[in-house]
């Protein structure tokens, strides 16, 4: 299928996800229901909402068991049409404690209609371009779907600063574009799509399954991928757990209108990722996956220091450089994300490999970001100005798993016997 055919695809489809963007949603759930609820709770559901694209993956492992064998685009479809019409449904919720649970419902929904299209999207990636030019084609793709998450959520954080219902028109609109996304993915074609349903089929005869017990199978035999996966836990855990912090931090201790927090939170970041995505995606279809986290690590731990030091001293300003650097590490971490597993699965695995990584990022993406938020107020209950010092536990995490990644990748590339 023509690649500029399906960038318009997804450039569409992204008008709707935009507005379904972890920061983004987080800084809507402040504006919008701040003052309906105990701050409290708030702030939980905040926690919770950021990390949606994270723990919506928990619904990966029933995706993939229902994918196996399956014509990939028949599946994928009804997923997208039902995630727009989801994400339609925000712009009826009222502004009280009730609308706050519906709001998370329908957001919730959304993003677990998104894991299952995340979740099968990587084997279309991976079975129709070769491995050689398998990131910058993915690439190509992911500066378009930045520029439209990022003009999206600007514009809703803009019009969350005024009265009328823009925001929910907005909404109304960029669901419908999603719609039109989805309707149009019915041209996408699959590369030798029967090879691929017979060796999926195949493994699920040989007794591959998506089970719990089929993950930790698959963990106990393949060392190599449980390791990354350990690292990836400790690295994702703490870059999950900032951004919740960081938009209560800017609306507590640095005053900062909607507007600025989505600009900080995710504009900024995700109108990088088009100039970054490039050089990124050259160099990891030039090196393993472990060499390319060894570098993304320290571009992501170099992003939070000048994130939280903002918030430290107070000086908003470190917030931009901060934004534009953690930019730069978003562009490798959705490349990273996306491909990565495919330097450990055998032909075939492709599935239940991403299947158990987007598994594991769901579980830390539930756990972290709400202890994160529980932190910030018991350390706020100890001693008032107290809660900013709950930033130190996700540059703690990331710092652990980017010294892992680099140990690992001077392991891996160390010669025999050395």
């Amino acid at each position: 299928m023509d690649l500029q055919y399906e960038r318009r695809a997804w450039t569409l489809i992204y008008c709707a996800l935009g507005l379904v963007e972890g920061g983004t949603a987080a800084v809507m759930v402040r504006a919008l229901f701040g003052a309906q609820a105990p701050k409290l709770v708030v702030d939980l559901v905040l926690a919770v909402v950021s990390s949606a694209p994270a723990w919506a993956n928990l619904a990966s492992l029933a995706y993939a068991r229902r994918a196996q064998g399956r014509p990939k685009i028949a599946f994928l479809q009804p997923l997208l049409v039902a995630m727009c019409v989801t994400i339609a449904a925000l712009a009826l919720v009222p502004r009280s404690a009730t609308g706050l649970l519906l709001f998370f419902v329908l957001y919730s929904g959304a993003r677990l209609l998104w894991a299952g299209v995340e979740t099968v999207r990587a084997v279309l990636w991976s079975v129709n371009y070769p491995s050689r030019m398998r990131a910058r084609i993915t690439g190509r793709i992911t500066i378009n779907t930045s520029i439209v998450l990022a003009v999206v959520s600007l514009g809703i954080g803009w019009l969350l600063g005024h009265e009328g219902p823009w925001w929910r028109l907005a909404i109304v609109a960029g669901a419908a574009c999603g719609i039109a996304g989805a309707v149009a993915f019915r041209q996408f074609r699959v590369r030798r799509e029967e090879q691929l349903l017979d060796a999926e089929r195949e493994r699920m005869g040989q007794g591959a399954t998506f089970g719990l017990a089929g993950m930790r199978h698959l963990l106990a035999q393949d060392a190599a991928f449980r390791d990354y996966q350990f690292a990836m836990s400790m690295f994702g855990a703490g870059m999950l757990s900032l951004t919740p912090l960081l938009v209560v931090c800017q609306n507590d201790v640095l005053g900062l209108p909607a507007f600025w927090q989505v600009l900080v939170t995710t504009a900024i970041p995700v109108l990088v990722v088009p100039f970054a995505i490039r050089p990124w995606a050259a160099y990891l279809d030039s090196h393993r996956v472990l060499a390319f986290r060894a570098v993304h690590g320290r571009f992501s731990v170099g992003a939070m220091v000048l994130l939280i030091t903002a918030v430290f001293v107070k000086m908003p300003v470190l917030l931009i450089p901060g934004a534009l650097l953690m930019g730069v590490s978003s562009a490798a971490g959705s490349l990273g994300w996306t491909l990565g597993h495919n330097d450990f699965a055998p032909r075939g695995e492709e599935t239940r490999y991403m299947a158990l990584h987007v598994t594991m990022t769901g579980i830390r993406g539930l756990l972290t970001p709400p202890l994160a938020i529980g932190l910030y107020y018991a350390l706020d209950a100890l001693q008032a100005g107290w809660g900013v010092l709950a930033l130190l536990l996700p540059f703690a995490l990331t710092s652990a798993g980017a010294r892992r990644f680099q140990r690992m990748h001077l392991a891996q590339a160390a010669p025999p016997g050395a």
